[in-house]
């Protein structure tokens, strides 16, 4: 059955109770994740709330965040990206609730990001992901992701390093 879907890039800082409920359960994933490769628990209430406190980095006119709803207004999902210089952005934060996925929602939420990226004047695009988490691997490899070495300007904390793989986009080549 398909789902009715709207995607719109946030003009004011979203919701925090709502946006806070989505990232608790992104970071879950995330901590699962991670601890299938061997790395560490997270304090995923650290995470969301440090994760708030950042939202400045993600709005415009610097950055973006991406909501998806249903009919009803029911965020299914998000996706932010930031400029991290004149020409170089950087995807985070995609995540796609369990009864959205299956429709393509991810890939539309890593497309409609490169291309807000591509009008803020990017030419290359960063995006990280954990090893392993092989369904995001295959999308950024069918939409021209190379792999690459960290890049600066990720947030990450370097001793997470061996556990991510780091994945970059040239615009110009594409």
């Amino acid at each position: 059955m398909p789902i009715d879907l709207s995607l719109t890039f946030a003009d004011t800082k979203p919701d925090v109770d709502e946006l806070s409920e989505l990232l608790t359960e992104y970071y879950a994933q995330i901590q699962e994740r991670l601890m299938n490769v061997g790395g560490p628990r997270l304090s995923i209430d650290k995470e969301v709330k440090t994760s708030i406190a950042a939202l400045d980095q993600f709005m415009p006119p610097n950055g973006a965040i991406l909501l998806a709803r249903d009919s009803s207004g029911f965020l299914l999902g998000c996706g932010f990206m930031r400029m991290l210089d004149a020409n170089r952005a950087e995807l985070k934060r995609l995540y796609v609730r369990d009864l959205a996925r299956g429709f393509g929602l991810g890939r539309k939420l890593i497309e409609m990001r490169i291309e807000k990226a591509r009008e803020m004047g990017a030419t290359t695009i960063y995006a990280d992901t954990v090893r392993g988490n092989s369904s995001m691997l295959a999308l950024y490899d069918r939409l021209g992701f190379g792999e690459t070495p960290r890049y600066n300007g990720n947030g990450n904390p370097p001793e997470l390093d061996k556990y991510l793989v780091y994945r970059k986009l040239d615009l110009e080549a594409a």
